[in-house]
């Protein structure tokens, strides 16, 4: 929870002072004006009544009306299997416009329609042509047989909202269509008038959403906020005062209508009751006002002699936040504790400011010397590469020639891993795509023999970042399987290659280095222990990676080096890691 604010804390105090007053007047206050407007309050719930006895009355009428139509055989022959006369429509529709010329104040249109929704007659021509079968009531009706009234909606027929109430049309037990009536709110609108013969009371029909559906002018005005209204609805108020749209106060009630998802809204002006509630509220507002001129006052002398200084002060210390340890000084005239306190800021910034060139110097000397040693690594481990190639000038044992050539791959590894690491600006981690290119090209370049064929490379590796943990031990398994593949695998081969490919299963890295060449021994069996060095060496690495190693014969000739082990972590300098793979060209 926030500290209240000093300005806060000082009105809080001043206001509890206050209170018991305020408070004391207030409720005597509402003591008078409660019994004054209970009357009013018993007008506005009498007129809601009013209201809801009408639609009844209103909706009743409607049910019987429709009963009665639905079993006049004349009107829907088709339902009792009866053929249809020529002139059924012209016919029909003049019987329905005798029947709603008795009731022009209360509906709109009545449509006969059949059982697949179309109009087959109507009190207004034009529904003939429009098929009804989308429509809520007539999907309802097809289930559940019985009379219906659903909410206000949008005419089909006529320029006008309507509830429409409909009742199924029944035959030996099987629905055969829908008569249906537009009830229009017509009913409603002489509703003010007689609430309001007695007191002031105006009424209005709204939705759940706060929308007029019906009132007069004079009504509609009276109204409050919609958002007071949906407020009203949504936390089930009876009642609620509150200022109407044209700005005169009012108590109101509100009840739900019976049909129609609507609701009656009931208004009696607050000024009805009578002027002599002014006096009783005269020292509430004295008081008020007195504790409101106090609280003004309070807060701008807050603000002239607390908050104002305090904002350049506030400027600044964030600016040294920002990394800005030289920010402009506040000038002006301030009080003592505000000097005191600007510079206290100022030499915290000047500390910071010291305390960060030293580390800058610091990290800049600890880069240079990281660099200094990578570099020197590498240039030692290229010294032993070439001494071990004096040596080997002098070496006639081609089995010991080789041997040497191996241990010079070694350490070929590590020395492209350093350079690798030195030649980055974050010392935790390397390319692996471009270490992977970079080591083969090398153990390529350093074959030993002239007759030797050219062997085909093919990479797919991920442009990813690992650390040297990751690195070394995959490095040495490439380095490994390239060589052995090199010494034993493209005797009578025409086009040697090698396939080195790297892709994420999961939550797992796979290394698999394949050749085309002539497979391994029918008696190979990869957990012996009289391998040579290089099997022992890749057996040892994937441990030590913590995954496992498979050296098996391809279907199609040669041999393939997989070793899966889990993605290590991602590195701290957050090197781009792009989905998509980048697959070198195939090179000899």
């Amino acid at each position: 929870m926030r500290p209240l604010t000093l300005k806060a804390r000082l009105l809080l105090v001043l206001t509890l002072a206050l209170a018991p007053a305020v408070t004391l007047g207030a409720v005597r206050a509402r003591e008078k004006l409660t019994e004054a407007s209970s009357l009013h309050l018993m007008a506005a719930s009498s007129a809601i009544e009013i209201a809801q006895s009408r639609q009844r009355e209103v909706i009743e009428g409607t049910r019987q009306l429709l009963f009665a139509l639905s079993e006049d055989e004349e009107l829907s022959p088709w339902a009792a299997g009866q053929p249809v006369p020529a002139d059924y429509a012209d016919n029909c529709d003049a019987q329905l416009v005798r029947v709603l010329r008795h009731f022009r104040a209360e509906y709109s249109a009545i449509v006969v329609m059949d059982e697949k929704g179309a109009g087959r007659c109507s009190s207004e021509a034009s529904a003939r042509t429009i098929n009804f079968a989308d429509r809520d009531y007539f999907q309802r009706l097809r289930d559940t047989p019985e009379f219906f009234v659903g909410g206000l909606i949008a005419s089909r027929i006529a320029t006008l909202n309507i509830q429409p109430a409909a009742v199924p049309i029944m035959h030996d037990g099987k629905f055969r269509g829908v008569v249906t009536v537009g009830v229009s709110l017509n009913w409603f609108a002489n509703l003010s008038e007689l609430a309001s013969q007695t007191m002031p009371v105006s009424l209005s029909l709204v939705d759940a959403s706060g929308q007029t559906m019906a009132a007069s002018v004079e009504s509609a005005a009276t109204l409050p906020r919609q958002a007071r209204i949906v407020q009203a609805v949504t936390s089930r108020q009876a009642g609620f005062r509150d200022f109407a749209r044209n700005g005169e106060q009012f108590d109101y009630r509100i009840a739900p209508m019976r049909y129609g998802f609507m609701m009656v809204i009931a208004a009696v002006p607050v000024s009805a009751h009578g002027s002599a509630m002014l006096g009783l509220w005269a020292d509430v507002g004295l008081i008020l006002l007195s504790s409101l001129a106090g609280l003004g006052a309070l807060w701008v002398a807050a603000e002239r002699w607390c908050l104002r200084p305090l904002k350049p002060i506030q400027a600044a210390a964030a600016a040294v936040a920002r990394g800005d340890l030289m920010p402009p000084r506040p000038t002006g005239s301030t009080t003592p504790e505000m000097q005191s306190l600007t510079d206290d800021v100022f030499a915290m910034a000047e500390a910071i400011r010291m305390r960060e060139a030293e580390l800058q110097a610091s990290l800049g000397q600890r880069e240079h010397m990281l660099r200094e040693i990578h570099h020197r690594v590498k240039n030692n481990l290229q010294m032993v590469s070439s001494l071990l190639s004096l040596e080997a000038e002098k070496i006639r044992s081609p089995r010991i020639l080789r041997l040497f050539g191996d241990a010079q791959n070694r350490l070929l590894t590590l020395s492209i891993l350093h350079r690798h690491l030195y030649e980055r600006s974050n010392w935790s981690s390397v390319d692996f795509q471009a270490y992977i290119n970079d080591l083969v090209r090398h153990l390529s370049s350093n074959r030993i023999g002239n007759d030797l064929p050219d062997v085909r490379f093919s990479i797919k590796a991920p442009v990813w970042a690992v650390g040297p943990d990751t690195a070394i031990p995959v490095g040495l398994i490439v380095t490994e399987a390239v060589s052995n593949a090199f010494a034993h695998a493209f005797a009578g081969v025409e086009q040697p290659e090698i396939r080195i490919s790297a892709q994420e299963i999961g939550a797992d890295m796979e290394i698999c280095i394949e050749d085309n060449g002539t497979g391994l021994d029918t008696d190979f069996n990869i957990d012996d222990d009289d391998h040579g060095l290089g099997v022992m060496l890749i057996r040892g690495l994937a441990m030590q990676l913590g995954g496992t190693l498979e050296i098996v014969p391809l279907p199609a000739g040669g041999t393939v080096v997989r070793v899966r082990f889990s993605k290590p972590a991602p590195p701290s300098d957050n090197f781009p890691m792009p989905n998509q793979e980048k697959r070198d060209e195939p090179r000899s």
